[in-house]
């Protein structure tokens, strides 16, 4: 029973020692410090024949002796029960042996890293005790007792440590034992005063430091304390000497590498008053805070009299939030959760988007295809919108003071759940991921987002039956999502987005917020890694259910178009114009055979320009290039100035590696079409354009220029 007890508490020692280091933070001095002690009580010597392991507890006080950081008084009262072994030949009966103690003594506690402390310890006290038995004994007494023993102590907070230890007691008049415990410990620190002042500043009486302002610090934004004040400091000479060289810097502990120089004043005459504001480099250990915490923040000040240097210091008390936490004052401060390099948004977001890689509809923006599939994934993923009971966002985003609590979008990913705010901040980091710009879009009591399509209003009129349900901002169009309306698919949440948007921007209380704007102010910060990595679905469900989005939209928009123009073209079924209009519209949705069919339906087609350049289109997209060259080149000798066909046989000559033919149809384009030919700037590269260039041109590929 001694062996597997003792290899337990083996085992206890080893787990508390193999914790990691990097979850402790560095150690501080304390006033007093109280500890729970539960534990195990073995008996030695001859007492192990008479009486059994046995267990119990302490509560433990400790109180730092003045000036001798590593010394403390210590107090205690403790209780333990042992059970007493039944003798052979005895008559069996039950009986408990308990044990009730006082001491007081000495410890001594030397730190070995400053998460890491050992112990030592010796109490003198008085104990009593009896017995609970069956049939009940009166037996008691009492006597004194001495106890030696040593502990170690891992602090994962100034405040809080986890302990193991032993110690030798021995109770005169009854018995020795071993007591082996594991507790846990809570520290009353003492709060530092320090210093940044170097030894050749003296104080200077005349420089007063006075009216010392500190806002309240989100690690989130540590960044923007770098440019952006977090309080203000006024200086005064009282003095008639003038003030020199003077600076003034902060320091915040752990969360600063250096003193930060918040400005630098070559003169301050007597009397004369300067109002500074304060800045703070902070660095990255600021994101490890997860609790609202004061901390100190020094204020130093520096100047040179009649050529002596001198010093002043000024120290207040700083209030930081948890690194979840902001307010709504600027409805751009979002943005610095919108963390797309986290490693489980690129996971998550490259995997989509290699999934769906060969199921892309051409016809369609890229940038539309990459946001459906996201939306998709994310409702087949099983995320769920949930607000907040604590922090619901309608309260705090009307209360522009009012402390919200955000997740970054790793969390959102890791609980499957978030508010408005969480899961738009996630939405919009998938997207940056891959390259796709996105926004918010703020509205009373709402946050949602919004996708870039990268084009521009005309260009998404020309393209898109439901171009009238874009929102037009700096000439580019964007989709809105309404990233809560999960349960109804991607078409929902763009209708619920639409709408709202109309009804608020009618009210002028729609704000459009671009992330890529809003990070130029606000960085987005990274909070310390957690090693989670998303689960996704399997590929084939989420190919299959963009699939089944995809084919709603293409539904949605195309059948009353192609319905409109048939009527249209049975009314007038010699109308070359109408007819080419049908192919098209099916060719843009990515329907080439129903678009072959009707090109080759126009009337006198083989005359009729703007078929002949459509039919190449098809032959290129289909990669046979050889029949696309046949009719871009008729069409070509119809009209040698039209933009499509110069566009178009540029990019096949370019296709083809032929850079000099190239050359003259893209240089001949520029002339006719200077705004066509500037989005294709890669056709004047002459396939040397770079990594940048190849990109552009991969992007480009499928948009051939239809004759219309």
């Amino acid at each position: 029973m001694k062996k597997k007890a003792l290899s337990i508490f083996a085992v206890i020692i080893f787990a508390c020692a193999a914790l990691p280091a990097a979850r402790a933070q560095e150690a501080e001095e304390e006033i007093a410090s109280i500890h729970f002690i539960p534990g195990m009580s073995l008996p030695l010597f001859d007492d192990a024949s008479v009486f059994d392991l046995g267990g119990g507890g302490d509560i433990l006080a400790r109180f730092t002796i003045p000036g001798v950081r590593v010394l403390s008084f210590e107090g205690g009262i403790g209780f333990t029960l042992s059970p007493l072994k039944v003798a052979a030949g005895m008559p069996v009966s039950s009986s408990l042996l308990w044990i009730g103690a006082a001491r007081l003594g000495l410890g001594l506690h030397v730190p070995l890293a400053p998460w890491l402390v050992l112990g030592a310890s010796a109490h003198g006290g008085y104990y009593i005790g009896g017995f609970i038995s069956d049939p009940p004994d009166p037996t008691s007494g009492s006597d004194p007792m001495l106890d030696a023993g040593l502990q170690i102590d891992l602090k994962f907070s100034p405040y809080m440590s986890l302990g193991v230890g032993a110690s030798y007691r021995m109770l005169f008049g009854l018995s020795n034992d071993l007591l082996l415990n594991l507790g846990i410990s809570y520290h009353f620190p003492i709060i530092k005063g320090g210093t940044m002042l170097g030894p050749q500043s003296k104080p200077y009486p005349q420089l007063e430091l006075s009216n010392l302002t500190l806002d309240d610090v989100f690690p989130v934004f540590y960044a923007y304390y770098s440019d952006h004040p977090l309080g203000k400091l006024q200086i005064r000479n009282s003095g008639k000497i003038p003030l020199e060289n003077v600076t003034v810097k902060v320091r915040v502990g752990e969360y600063m590498d250096n003193a930060t120089l918040c400005k630098e004043i070559p003169f301050v005459t007597g009397g004369a008053k300067q109002s500074v504001d304060l800045v703070a480099l902070f660095n990255d250990k600021i994101m490890s805070i997860t609790e609202n915490t004061k901390m100190q923040i020094n204020v130093l000040v520096e100047c040179t009299v009649a050529g002596e240097k001198y010093g002043n210091e000024l120290v207040g008390a700083l209030t930081v939030y948890d690194r979840n936490a902001m307010t709504w004052s600027d409805d751009r401060r979002a943005a610095a959760f919108v963390t797309m390099k986290d490693p489980a948004v690129l996971k998550f977001a490259k995997n989509v988007t290699s999934f769906i890689q060969s199921n892309r509809f051409k016809a369609l923006p890229k940038n539309l295809l990459t946001a459906l599939a996201f939306f998709e994934t994310l409702r087949k993923y099983g995320m769920s919108y949930a607000v907040d009971p604590t922090t619901p966002f309608t309260e705090k985003f009307k209360n522009k003071t009012s402390v919200d609590f955000l997740q970054f979008p790793r969390h959102t990913l890791e609980y499957k759940a978030g508010d408005c705010d969480d899961l738009s901040i996630l939405y919009c980091a998938l997207l940056e991921s891959v390259g796709v710009d996105s926004a918010f879009i703020t509205v009373p009591g709402h946050i949602y987002a919004a996708v870039s399509l990268d084009m521009t209003p005309a260009e998404a009129r020309r393209r898109l039956q439901s171009s009238g349900d874009l929102v037009y901002k700096d000439g580019t169009a964007w989709l809105p999502v309404e990233v809560t309306a999960l349960s109804g698919g991607f078409l929902a949440a763009w209708q619920s987005g639409i709408k709202l948007w109309k009804e608020q921007d009618a009210r002028g209380q729609a704000r459009f917020i671009r992330i890529k704007d809003a990070w130029k102010e606000y960085d987005p910060a990274y909070a310390p890694g957690e090693g989670f990595t998303p689960a996704l679905p399997a590929e084939d469900t989420i190919v299959r259910s963009y699939l089944e989005e995809l084919n709603k939209l293409i539904e949605r928009d195309l059948y009353p178009q192609t319905k409109k123009l048939e009527g249209r073209i049975k009314a007038d079924p010699k109308n070359q114009a109408l007819v080419n209009k049908l192919g098209v519209l099916y060719a843009r949705y990515g329907a080439y055979d129903k678009a072959e069919a009707a090109f080759n339906r126009v009337p006198k087609k083989d005359s009729y320009q703007p078929t002949l350049v459509n039919l190449g289109n098809i032959a290129f997209l289909k990669n046979d290039m050889n029949g696309a060259r046949r009719y871009y080149e008729r069409a070509f000798a119809k009209d040698p100035n039209d933009g499509a066909v110069l566009l178009n046989l540029a990019k096949l000559e370019y296709e083809q590696g032929q850079y000099e033919k190239t050359e003259v149809y893209y240089g001949m384009l520029k002339k006719r079409d200077a705004s066509l030919a500037s989005r294709y700037g890669y056709l004047a590269m002459k396939g040397e354009g770079g990594d940048a260039r190849a990109a552009q041109a991969d992007a480009l590929k499928e948009q051939v220029a239809w004759g219309e």
